[in-house]
């Protein structure tokens, strides 16, 4: 990916995260609107079952980007005791940095660091700027592969594999606003086919 591409790909993931936002701002309008449309394109019973869908599907995306705001919010305050323990000069600005771009799925953590590694050079020297980025770096693993998965799948009651099968097949497929929206697309398929299942479950068991 060129300089270019990744600029592009960065751009479009913070207008993904601000849109998302007017969108939960905006959540009940939409919501209500979508139910008139509904209710006038569809037959009842259809209409009934994609209303209650949308509801979910608006329930799962609120809780997916709560999710990602206090998954920031560790990983800005990791990093800020690991300034605070470093003594690198403005360590809390860096922590509220790192925080926000660690909701920008792959890059905007690594562009969040290396700024930040860069500024260190200067200010604290070649050893503490190294030193930090070793540190961060880790940190970064720890929160994609054993803090974000867990906290995300206990909000949204999914596995925390399957979070991150989802993140990395859609991020093959669709690039970093795939990474984005992996999680609150599978969560709602998964209810659907969880759905189905306990549907045809039932009508078996009626049967039998």
């Amino acid at each position: 990916m060129g300089s270019c591409g990744a600029v592009n790909t960065l751009f479009r993931s913070v207008i993904t995260i601000f849109v998302s936002i007017y969108i939960l701002l905006g959540r009940r309008s939409i919501l209500e609107y979508m139910g008139k449309a509904n209710r006038a394109l569809f037959k009842e019973r259809t209409s009934m079952v994609l209303a209650h869908y949308c509801k979910r599907g608006n329930e799962i995306f609120f809780r997916f980007v709560s999710s990602q705001v206090i998954d920031a919010i560790i990983m800005g305050t990791m990093v800020g005791i690991t300034t605070w323990i470093m003594g690198i000069e403005y360590g809390v600005l860096f922590a509220i940095l790192v925080g926000i771009a660690n909701m920008i799925p792959v890059l905007g953590s690594i562009v969040a660091t290396a700024v930040i590694s860069f500024i260190t050079l200067f200010t604290g020297g070649f050893t503490q700027a190294l030193w930090f980025l070793i540190v961060v770096i880790i940190l970064q693993q720890i929160d994609a592969n054993v803090i974000n998965p867990r906290l995300v799948g206990r909000m949204l009651k999914m596995s925390p594999i399957l979070i991150i099968f989802s993140v990395l097949l859609f991020g093959e497929f669709f690039g970093i606003v795939g990474m984005f929206l992996a999680v609150p697309t599978v969560a709602i398929i998964k209810e659907i086919i969880n759905d189905q299942i306990e549907y045809r479950l039932a009508k078996k068991d009626k049967v039998a």
